[in-house]
């Protein structure tokens, strides 16, 4: 039975938090009910880190986007919240003194991190929108510090990478099968594969880029399964996942995305041809310098292609190279002409983080705008993640990006080939490849400020730093 001091007590709180209730939904707000959480919330990250993460790895694929819940700011529940509060709770535990490794801090992807965070902030003070910079900021410092620099600590154990997989990849065939379930409602016509994913995603291309990233990773845990010491329940497993998942790629009508996947795979093959990266790089340096060299007989072989996007797929992926008549592909040109413009009108310092969307209209020519081209910032972004740093950022942001793509990408590859045991490469080659697939995809679209692809990309680039870290062969250890 409760005291009457404890009654006192238990009638103060509540008649505070029905009144708070009163006053909030009197002004539209009505977050304040889920306040009752918090506690629950910073209990799970102090004693049951672990289940938290997972809970995240799982909740986001299926997480739902409010555009405005609030004074025009949008919120993906449950979870940006969880990762605010994440973010905060680890801070909190290294004010009270706990310790950080620092041979994490060390590898050169979460140096990069760190200058591109620092860059970031600067930028934010020269901004000319300096409130969008700002959450723009802050979102890429927790992300960061929650997906990269803690679960670089916690996937100390692989165990918990496969985990962390097999939640995000399970979520993921949820979301598939939810998707597909709609489109097959509407015979799996195109149109209606662009808005089949509601209210989870806002459009196809995003959903794609989402879901490819765990194919890789379910072939890869499928088919060499057994060398990583898995049982044949979980090889089924990931064998049924990569099927699903892929088949939501395919009816996604997502040019970018099926591209992306087929790099990956050309990338599993020189993995295992024990091709080093130095020498793939040098392939990407000739084939650069070779279409330069012919760009202007490209573009006119290119110019011959008539073929618009359609509901055939086999029609829709001759239109990738259209750039005569398909609006889509005739806009992401007219984006990231003006992020070119808008680089040369500053060239140092950028418009300032998150900004693209709201200010390229200026800078579009009547010439290049298109049937889907727009001045209110409406639909959509610059199309590429290489083109917008250097709009938003200046030089300096763009090649701090490309400089963390290529470092990642290095650093897959030396893990790959000098990993302690098959367990090691093979989770190594799984986060890999679901890198790659968002890496060629960013080429043509940018998502990774959405939690969507935010969470999968920098988890798994924390993958590749702790088995850098801690479990390359003995003689390979970093110093």
């Amino acid at each position: 039975m409760l005291s009457r001091l404890d009654l006192k007590w238990f009638y103060g709180i509540g008649g505070a938090f029905i009144l708070l209730n009163v006053i909030c939904f009197a002004f539209d707000f009505y977050f304040a009910s889920f306040l009752p959480l918090v506690p629950v919330v910073f209990y799970f990250i102090f004693v049951h880190t672990d289940k938290l993460i997972y809970f995240l790895a799982f909740a986001t694929p299926l997480s739902i986007p409010l555009k405005d819940i609030g004074g025009g700011i949008g919120l993906t529940l449950p979870t940006e919240p969880l990762i605010v509060f994440l973010f905060l709770g680890f801070m909190f535990k290294l004010i009270q003194g706990k310790q950080f490794e620092l041979k994490i801090l060390r590898n050169p992807i979460v140096i990069i991190v760190l200058l591109n965070i620092i860059w970031l902030t600067i930028t934010t003070v020269t901004s000319v929108q300096p409130l969008i910079s700002t959450k723009y900021t802050l979102s890429y410092v927790w992300y960061t510090f929650v997906f990269l620099l803690v679960l670089a600590h916690f996937f100390r154990n692989p165990k918990r990478i496969r985990i962390f997989i097999w939640c995000l990849s399970i979520a993921t065939g949820i979301l598939v099968i939810y998707t597909l379930k709609n489109h097959a409602a509407e015979s799996f016509t195109r149109l209606y594969a662009y808005t089949a994913m509601r209210p989870f995603l806002p459009d196809h291309g995003m959903y794609a880029a989402a879901i490819s990233f765990v194919i890789p990773a379910m072939f890869v845990m499928g088919v060499f399964g057994v060398k990583g010491k898995s049982n044949w329940f979980w090889i089924g497993m990931a064998l049924g996942l990569f099927a699903l998942i892929t088949l939501g790629v395919i009816f996604s009508f997502t040019r970018a995305s099926w591209l992306s996947l087929v790099v990956a795979f050309i990338v599993m093959v020189l993995l295992l041809m024990r091709v080093q990266f130095k020498t793939v790089m040098g392939i990407g340096v000739v084939l650069s310098v070779l279409l330069l060299l012919f760009q202007g007989l490209i573009m006119m072989e290119l110019s011959r292609n008539k073929q618009d996007s359609d509901d055939d797929i086999e029609d829709h992926l001759q239109s990738f190279s259209n750039v005569s008549t398909d609006p889509s592909n005739l806009e992401r040109l007219n984006r990231w002409s003006s992020a070119y413009r808008m680089f040369l009108d500053k060239p140092v310092l950028g418009f300032g983080p998150g900004t693209y969307t709201y200010e390229y209209a200026p800078y579009q020519l009547s010439s290049e705008m298109t049937i889907i081209s727009t001045n209110a910032g409406d639909q959509g972004n610059v199309h590429s993640e290489y083109f917008r740093p250097f709009a938003e950022s200046g030089v300096l942001g763009g090649l701090l990006f490309i400089a963390l793509v290529l470092v990642v990408l290095s650093e897959g590859f030396y893990v790959f080939h000098n990993g302690e045991s098959n367990e090691i490469r093979i989770l190594s080659m799984a986060v890999l490849l679901g890198l790659i697939t968002y890496f060629v995809h960013g080429l043509l679209n940018n998502y990774s400020e959405f939690d969507k692809i935010a969470v999968p990309m920098w988890g798994f680039i924390a993958a590749i730093v702790s088995l850098k870290t801690y479990h390359l062969k003995k003689a390979e250890k970093p110093k």
